[in-house]
């Protein structure tokens, strides 16, 4: 079975690792995913020894917050949290919002008496200890978490952030009481000297600098999903369904989207986006598809045509018989396949998952050994507490946590708005790294349909074809398309949409064959196909391509699929694998390159020589900023140029039809071959070399022989129909060992 739940307060990768870590501790759980932009959580599990409480309460016991999405909100965001989860948002936001002006106004009158003058040591040390008092309450949260951290074992963020506020606030109460127990004693120049090194203010702005920078970081995260929430936002929340009578009459009642049921017949005006996947069986309009499918232009939708959920009218009205409705429909797939995506993890977050595993540890030590170097060194207690919180608070697990996720978040929130839907982060980091395409022909290369010109059928190629191919030619790849078509046609095919080469005459598992020979000459190799009688080779591929207009996009053995169904598309899909990779690679080098520099400097490394060092207040603003950074360096995503050159004019569209063999661009077409070597005994010389030859030549099927004497072998060139064995009798029969 598998459960999708809500997980509330993760702030980086060490966190999701402790989600991670407490379910799959529980007997039963088969497989958890956890999405940190997304705070989500997909778990997979024996329903007959878990049950979603037990799941939900590991969780909590980490010190994070689980809940199941219900049945009800999966049906109507596509198993993700949707309307309840958006107004738990907005409450917590204005919540949060309330505590952080609290704090600040509570740290900044705080600082004021701090560093103002004392007018009585005493009474100033006791208001700096009353008036933290409350900014550590609101702020408590980041001590709960972190003790809860440890206590299953795991760290993160929060016990970093929590040590460093703890051991000013530990230092500071020491202090305020040295301070009272002087006065009493009457040692004014003691208490005086005790009241220099308070580090109340310090504790709480710790608290206080990192909420602002997570609150600002909070909002960051939710704009990079709002290329997918704002899917769902197209759909409207009131529908009009037409009810008929027993006598024929019919009346409009309107209802909200969750009641809408297979074989309703629904309105949709002028302005109104389709909520359903369905048949027109009245009127007439003009849908805008491109948030679905990326067709720019407006689509004529009449009686019996096909409607697709969240394309809008922009002019007419239709009726339309609701077939694919709730997470059924085209929409809330597409929302939910990028959502799920998105719990997965590309290779290149492995390195960043491996460091912020022993990071926090590391940290923690890094801060006691520059305590007691300090200590030794100088003597001076003051400046050796300050650097070890300061390394405390400096420290940035957030942004190596965050460098992956967001990138990849807002990658495929992208490709989604393009009609490009990718399965898992995986396949969006492995398209970047292949060099080899092979498309299947019929509905691929071409639109799949017949169309009759006298008395010839043919198959006419995609407008968009050639275009493509010359694209991706110009990127270094070697394209192939594969064709269970006779010679003749499957030339004729290749030369009008340009391909590298093309392999004809082929049998439905000759496809994932031929993926294999590539494969095993080093050709790292993407397949394009229908999704249908191209799936073993989808799978075989290291990405598998799923060409699947409209409510064909649930098709399982593509690792992408194009909704549009245009093979710029892949050109697109490409670009954006590029593009992603390179801002993850971005923000993983700001993050280790920001750590290794400021962990020497909040040590105190640049002290000696230029006498500077920072306070751990600058320390924990910096912490903040790191991670708000890397989020506004993954969100430049959302401004890629994916279209870029792949323009096609109308001349462009028409030309690819009158193409001939004199005007083709095609550089090499290739039959389908098959290598086969074996070793030969007995060749002595030019004669025995030809003999060997011509009696391989003989057998029908091979297309060429060469004999190596010196290496005793003969290479042999087949169509595929020859095994070896008959081969090896050929030459045998000529008097040869083998």
């Amino acid at each position: 079975m598998k459960k999708t739940f809500s997980v509330r307060g993760m702030t980086c990768a060490n966190c999701v690792a402790n989600v991670e870590r407490a379910v799959r501790k529980i007997q039963g759980v088969e497989e958890v995913s956890v999405n940190l932009i997304e705070e989500m959580m997909i778990v997979h599990f024996d329903e007959e020894a878990v049950n979603p409480e037990m799941i939900e309460n590991a969780v909590n016991k980490a010190g994070y917050f689980a809940s199941l999405i219900g049945e009800k909100e999966n049906k109507e965001n596509g198993g993700v949290s949707g309307n309840s989860a958006n107004a738990a948002d907005k409450k917590e936001d204005k919540a949060e919002l309330a505590r952080l002006i609290a704090s600040v106004i509570l740290i900044i009158i705080l600082m004021v008496i701090a560093m103002g003058a004392k007018w009585d040591v005493s009474t100033n040390a006791l208001t700096q200890f009353i008036l933290v008092i409350p900014v550590l309450l609101l702020n408590k949260k980041f001590y709960i978490n972190g003790f809860k951290a440890l206590r299953s074992g795991g760290t993160n963020m929060d016990v970093l952030v929590s040590l460093g506020s703890l051991c000013a606030l530990g230092y500071s109460l020491f202090g305020l009481f040295m301070i009272l127990i002087s006065f009493e004693n009457g040692n004014h120049e003691k208490a005086m000297d005790y009241s220099m090194n308070l580090y109340f203010d310090s504790a709480g702005m710790i608290l206080t600098l990192v909420s602002v920078g997570k609150y600002l970081e909070s909002k960051s995260k939710r704009k990079t999903k709002d290329a997918i929430d704002g899917l769902i936002d197209m759909c409207p929340k009131k529908i009009i369904r037409i009810k008929t009578d027993e006598n024929g009459s019919e009346t409009e009642e309107t209802i909200s989207p969750e009641e809408i049921k297979k074989g309703d017949i629904i309105l949709i005006s002028k302005g109104e986006a389709a909520s359903v996947d369905g048949k027109v069986v009245f009127g007439k309009a003009d849908f805008d598809e491109s948030a679905i499918t990326g067709e720019s232009e407006a689509v004529r939708k009449a009686e019996g045509d096909e409607v697709i959920s969240g394309s809008m009218i922009i002019d007419g009205y239709v009726r339309v018989k609701a077939e694919g409705v709730g997470e059924d429909s085209t929409l809330m797939k597409i929302v939910k396949m990028t959502k799920e995506a998105g719990a997965t993890k590309a290779p290149i977050a492995r390195l960043a998952d491996k460091i912020s595993a022993v990071f926090v540890p590391a940290i923690i030590v890094i801060a006691i050994i520059t305590f007691v170097i300090w200590i030794f060194a100088t003597k001076d207690f003051k400046t050796a507490f300050s650097n070890a919180i300061c390394v405390l608070v400096i420290s940035c697990p957030c942004a190596l946590g965050l460098a992956t996720p967001v990138a990849i978040t807002v990658g495929m929130g992208v490709g989604a708005k393009k009609g490009i839907l990718f399965k898992n982060a995986e396949s969006l980091e492995r398209l970047r790294s292949l060099d080899t395409i092979v498309f299947d022909k019929t509905g691929t290369v071409t639109e799949g349909t017949v169309s009759v010109e006298g008395e010839v059928r043919q198959d006419k190629v995609r407008k968009t074809s050639p275009k493509a191919m010359e694209i991706l030619k110009g990127m270094g790849f070697e394209t192939i398309m594969l064709t269970g078509d006779k010679k003749e046609k499957a030339l004729k095919i290749a030369e009008e949409a340009g391909v590298s080469s093309v392999r004809y005459e082929l049998k439905p598992d000759d496809k994932a064959n031929i993926v294999k020979e590539l494969q095993s000459q080093g050709k790292k190799v993407l397949m394009v196909g229908d999704g249908i009688n191209d799936a073993p080779a989808l799978a075989t591929a290291e990405v598998g391509m799923a060409m699947g207009a409209g409510k064909d996009i649930a098709i399982e053995c593509g690792d992408v699929v194009l909704m549009h169904s245009d093979l710029l598309d892949v050109v697109r899909a490409i670009r954006l694998s590029k593009k992603t990779i390179l801002n993850i690679k971005e923000n993983l080098f700001w993050a280790f390159f920001y750590n290794i520099l400021m962990i020497p400097v909040a040590a105190g490394a640049l002290l000696p020589v230029f006498g500077l060092k920072l306070n751990p207040m600058i320390g924990a603003a910096c912490m903040s900023l790191s991670s708000i950074c890397v989020c506004l360096n993954a969100l430049r995503l959302m401004g890629v140029r994916l279209d870029k050159g792949l323009e096609v004019s109308k001349e462009e569209k028409e030309s690819h039809l009158e193409l001939n063999e004199n005007q083709c661009d095609c550089k090499i077409i290739s039959e389908v071959k098959e290598m086969i070597s074996f070793g030969v005994e007995g060749m002595m010389c030019e004669h025995c070399k030809k003999r060997v030859e011509d009696s391989i030549k003989a057998v029908a099927g091979v297309l060429s022989a060469n004999a190596d004497l010196e290496a005793k072998k003969v290479d042999v060139e087949t169509d595929g129909s020859v095994d070896e064995e008959t081969l090896k009798a050929a030459v045998k029969a000529a008097g040869y060992e083998v």
